[in-house]
């Protein structure tokens, strides 16, 4: 090859997995930077290096904005592709390592670990989610998950002298690396059949007959069980509520909000593009045996079905019996997961774009939620019971609305982006006939509400039983707390730009190389 094309080639690479490259370098200019600041104090190093993380955020989001949002091309041996739906979630993960980031300074500065491992972990949990989300390969699938996934494993267990911490850590990395080997002997099997590990290519070999062949219906099988496992629907959410008690709040955050994208949108990818007929609508020729895929429905439907019952019905149930907020949340977040699923049990264009607006609005009302709950805390577990939120509501106003806000969104409740998530999912549901599903969806977001309001009545309608001292507010937590906020707001009363902007990224996936 000679150099003009290997200088288009690279040029290529970088207008395909710019968002991708600008992570690692980053990744690892943030390794030397933490050492080169080694002589500095601890705070001081903190701030740099949380900084920098913001900045390396910032770009990354201008950069899938500006640059790939526009594309539609694949590159790097036909493993990465660059197409609005891989684009569209991967923003949504930056965005949300982007707000943790902000939120982080004051954490770690509040509960004294300013350690620079923190931040280089959290850039190379959102360059492995932004490289899965842009996978067409099912191994980079599996390499790039397991890059996000160990870095999320640190970030669980980051409070080294929490027993809390590291059990939750050790549970996560249990479950999920039993999750990522469902996955991986699935790919393996589809391998073995097909030949290929190409989603689209392995949509075009499983139409032309093998959708009958058992080991298709096996592998298709585990390839989703690993994946629900990242999704933390029942029954594969076991590792949740120990995992989000035990991490650190914003980490909590983060995790509830990147990896759930992370997980949703490649199962998307996968499920619409490999086991639907969604590829027969683009026109191609190449295309029009996918058609046949359709003989699938009646195996993958009525597992999504069941699924998203079970977790809407489950995690509402069990958020009510939770006296630990965070724990809480994280039922809390297993129904969420369940509602979204309800837009892609409806296998239709509207159900898909319910599904990426849902996965936005969760990350700006969730994270948001994480925010307050660690101000309010101080340090790490020191007022995280339901009866410290007593009368907050008058001793830390601000918050108390903030908070307020956040869990009102989330229990999908007028005018907030989680009742605008919440109306798109259903409404594509009932649009194909789910009238029963939908109709309990609407039943459990009444039993999620109860357990939204009860924080909200317990910090303005319950007098406190001890005194509660909020840590230090940093200015760039209040920064992220406000765009939050605005966000959640902005979204419930305008939410038509961020779904036509959905409703676009779900219909390239129709065009997946």
């Amino acid at each position: 090859m000679n150099q003009i094309n290997m200088s288009f080639d690279l040029y290529h690479l970088w207008e395909v997995c710019g968002g991708q490259i600008i992570l690692i370098v980053a990744g690892l200019v943030l390794i030397v930077a933490d050492m080169l600041l080694l002589n500095r104090e601890t705070e001081t190093r903190g701030k740099w290096l949380g900084w920098l993380t913001i900045f390396i955020f910032a770009a990354t989001i201008g950069h899938l904005v500006y640059r790939e949002w526009e594309l539609h091309d694949i590159v790097f041996m036909n493993v990465f592709s660059a197409d609005k739906f891989s684009i569209f979630v991967s923003i949504v993960m930056v965005c949300s390592g982007l707000l943790a980031a902000l939120m982080s300074i004051g954490y770690l500065r509040n509960n004294s670990v300013m350690r620079g491992e923190y931040y280089i972990l959290l850039v190379f949990a959102v360059a492995g989610g932004v490289g899965l989300v842009q996978s067409v390969d099912l191994l980079m699938m599996f390499i790039t998950l397991e890059i996000m996934s160990l870095a999320i494993y640190g970030l669980a267990a980051f409070l080294k002298k929490s027993a809390f911490s590291q059990e939750g850590a050790l549970k996560y990395f249990l479950l999920g690396s039993f999750g990522s080997a469902l996955f991986l002997f699935g790919v393996v099997l589809i391998y073995g059949v097909t030949g290929t590990l190409n989603i689209t290519v392995v949509a075009q070999a499983i139409s032309r007959g093998l959708y009958q062949h058992v080991v298709i219906l096996v592998a298709f099988a585990m390839i989703m069980a690993g994946f629900f496992f990242k999704m933390a629907m029942v029954p594969f959410h076991m590792w949740t509520p120990d995992v989000y008690e035990g991490a650190p709040s914003v980490v909590t955050g983060f995790m509830a909000t990147a990896v759930k994208a992370a997980a949703f949108g490649i199962f998307m990818k996968v499920l619409f593009v490999s086991f639907t007929p969604l590829l027969a609508s683009n026109g191609q020729p190449d295309f029009s045996t996918t058609v046949n895929l359709s003989a699938l429905n009646p195996y993958w439907k009525p597992v999504i079905w069941w699924l998203a019952l079970l977790s809407m019905f489950f995690g509402n149930l069990l958020a009510v019996t939770q006296s630990n907020i965070k724990r809480m949340l994280a039922y809390s977040s297993i129904a969420h997961a369940g509602y979204m699923a309800v837009g892609i049990i409806a296998a239709n264009g509207e159900g898909r774009t319910g599904v990426l607006f849902y996965l936005f609005a969760y990350t700006l009302m969730n994270i948001g939620a994480f925010g307050v709950v660690y101000i309010i805390d101080g340090m790490e577990r020191k007022a995280q019971e339901l009866d410290d939120y007593r009368g907050i509501g008058y001793r830390y106003p601000a918050l108390a609305f903030l908070l307020s806000l956040f869990l009102v969104a989330m229990a999908g409740l007028p005018p907030t982006a989680g009742f605008i998530a919440k109306f798109y999912v259903f409404s594509a549901a009932i649009k194909e006939g789910y009238f029963v599903l939908a109709a309990l969806g609407v039943l459990t977001s009444v039993i999620g509400a109860y357990y939204y309001l009860r924080v909200i009545y317990m910090m303005y309608m319950k007098d406190e039983i001890r005194e509660v001292v909020r840590g230090p507010v940093a200015a760039p937590t209040v920064v992220a707390l406000v765009i939050a906020a605005i966000g959640v707001l902005y979204l419930g009363v305008l939410p038509e730009g961020l779904a036509s902007i959905a409703n676009v990224a779900q219909q390239s996936l129709a065009m997946i190389f």
